[in-house]
């Protein structure tokens, strides 16, 4: 599902709400996500869904004569049993549909 889709199934459910006005929101709610992410040790909770965070590793790579500090970033999702249940039982419906 992409930001246009997303727009559009929530001007559904929500009518009263301008197509304009949800765009706007989720765009601000982007926003601050990255913002909050961008910071060291901060996660984006999304209830029935999970945790968002970003973790960054420091390590110095190389040998004797070139080492160098090297940093990996994790961009891990942490999903909620709701989330892992629904997931789940999808793959099941799915499975037993084939």
């Amino acid at each position: 599902m992409n930001h246009r889709q997303t727009v559009t199934e929530i001007s559904k459910r929500l009518p009263r709400l301008k197509r304009r006005d949800v765009a706007e929101v989720l765009e601000v709610m982007a926003e601050l996500w990255l913002e909050a992410l961008a910071q060291p040790g901060q996660t984006v909770t999304v209830a029935d869904l999970g945790k968002l965070l970003v973790e960054v590793q420091s390590f110095r790579s190389g040998g004797a004569v070139g080492q160098r500090n090297v940093k990996r970033v994790y961009v891990r999702f942490r999903p909620t049993g709701k989330f892992r249940q629904v997931v789940l039982n999808t793959q099941i419906k799915e499975g037993a549909s084939e």
